[in-house]
């Protein structure tokens, strides 16, 4: 399987709320950088997106301009963009990044486009890492819900 497919992969199991699916294909020592202030192992990581999936269920990533190099020193990497999306239909919290609970506003949420790297090792994702866009990140997110609390890790 190519690190794109791997990538496409893990993106769709994350969209479709197949939290297995997902977990087998990140490596043990996943980290995730540039959403939140501190990085996220992979259960950390899990545990953000199944929260955010309890109040935005049909949360999407909308990965596309997808683009695969070697890194002799990370292995592949694959480059492209990512749009968050969805509809908030109830109310959640997000117990990982010590926020309250997160009412339900009814608001759809669209970030900007941003900047996504995967470092595929063995076939299985090791590392994603979102370039900071303005408005983007967790607390664009919180913000489009009318929440403005601080990420505190």
């Amino acid at each position: 399987m190519s690190a794109i497919e791997t990538v496409r992969n893990f993106i769709n199991a994350l969209e479709a709320n197949e939290t297995e699916t997902a977990s087998n294909a990140l490596a043990d020592n996943f980290l995730f950088t540039g959403w939140t202030p501190q990085p996220l192992n992979k259960k950390q990581f899990l545990s953000v997106i199944s929260e955010l999936k309890v109040g935005i269920p049909g949360l999407m990533f909308n990965l596309h301009n997808l683009d695969e190099h070697d890194d002799i020193n990370q292995g592949a990497v694959v480059t492209g963009n990512i749009q968050i999306a969805g509809y908030q239909s109830d109310s959640f919290e997000i117990p990982t990044l010590s926020l309250p609970i997160i009412p339900q506003m009814g608001r759809s949420v669209s970030l900007p486009v941003e900047d996504v790297s995967f470092v595929v090792q063995n076939e299985q994702v090791a590392r994603m890492i979102v370039k900071h866009t303005r408005g983007g990140g967790m607390e664009g997110l919180l913000h489009q819900l009318g929440t403005d609390s601080p990420i505190i890790q």
